[in-house]
């Protein structure tokens, strides 16, 4: 089948060549029968008039430029038909996901094929399905890829309505996160932070940059007053008293090194604390951990932790909690 496609695309290329050389020849006879030689020359130049040998070479040239037009138009079709199959099975997937937890296989399988379709959840950002544009910007968040985070951004900044911000929040923080810290976080009560607050204190905490520290330390100088049992209070407390680092120790089970290393879990919860492998991302450099504290019925936290790969080991990439009981 890929000899065949390969042979209709280059039939076009072959044709004008064709065309290209037999004008040439042509011409050439015309030439030699100018000149007086061999008779064999003469006798082929007098089967073809000049006329004939121009209107000739004027058919095949634009029937190949007619043939290759329809080999790129039929080439763009299939490429298009490719695109919006790979684009409804993204939309699909988003929409069988309504919860990342309960739902986690759609998430891996949306976080495994990120190469492939960061360009579909872009696209997914403009839905008309208000559901699918909110499941695309988390899923978008889970990867933290370059291409997706300023696709995101540049979305977020050319909404007018209220915005909604779902998802992780993931390493390196860039200048809008910073920007959006400063409007609506710092100097605001922290129990009006919500579940992003929380991320940010995370995301924070575990950045190496000294911005990052700078940053942490004026969004929680204000502490005083915020119940440790609220999440934001929880978060604050366990950046304080734990050691959060970025760079985690070589482990081949990373389940087991990003609960080794969990410090958003206090010490009497961690016998209670599992985790396991979602997935990894395509390119195998991201791998997505999902982290359980079971305290007993109605007592349980969910976590989400995405741990990139680098030359000096694995990071912690994003922390996000995701549902509790």
């Amino acid at each position: 089948m890929t000899k065949y496609k390969l042979a209709i695309r280059t039939l076009p290329v072959l044709i004008i060549s064709f065309g290209i050389v037999a004008g040439s020849l042509l011409r050439l006879g015309h030439r030699a029968c100018a000149y007086g030689l061999s008779g064999q020359v003469r006798f082929v130049t007098m089967l073809v008039s000049v006329k004939g040998e121009r209107l000739m070479f004027k058919h095949l040239m634009w029937f190949g430029l007619i043939v290759l037009l329809i080999t790129v138009s039929g080439n763009r079709t299939v490429f298009s038909t490719t695109e919006s199959r790979r684009y409804q099975d993204t939309r699909r997937l988003l929409s069988a996901m309504d919860n990342v937890r309960t739902d986690s296989d759609k998430l891996a399988v949306l976080f495994k094929s990120e190469d492939g379709h960061i360009r579909d959840l872009i696209h997914a950002l403009d839905d008309p399905d208000g559901d699918i544009r909110l499941r695309a910007q988390i899923v978008i968040r889970y990867l933290g890829s370059v291409e997706g985070m300023r696709a995101l951004f540049d979305w977020y900044n050319k909404q007018h309505n209220e915005l909604k911000i779902a998802g992780p929040v993931p390493l390196p923080l860039s200048e809008w996160d910073y920007k959006f810290i400063n409007m609506n976080l710092i100097g605001k009560p922290l129990r009006t932070w919500g579940d992003l607050g929380v991320q940010y204190v995370y995301a924070l905490a575990v950045d190496d940059s000294k911005k990052s520290k700078t940053v942490l330390k004026t969004m929680i100088k204000n502490d005083r007053g915020v119940e440790e049992n609220s999440f934001v209070g929880y978060a604050i407390k366990r950046v304080q008293m734990g050691q959060p680092m970025r760079l985690l120790p070589k482990e081949k089970d990373l389940a087991k090194l990003v609960l080794d290393n969990a410090f958003f879990i206090p010490t009497p919860d961690q016998r209670h604390a599992s985790a396991r492998l979602l997935g990894f991302n395509a390119k195998k450099d991201k791998a997505l951990i999902e982290v359980n504290i079971n305290r007993g019925r109605l007592a349980e936290e969910w976590y989400h932790v995405v741990i990139s790969k680098s030359e000096q080991g694995w990071k912690f990439f994003s922390i996000s909690p995701v549902a509790v009981s």
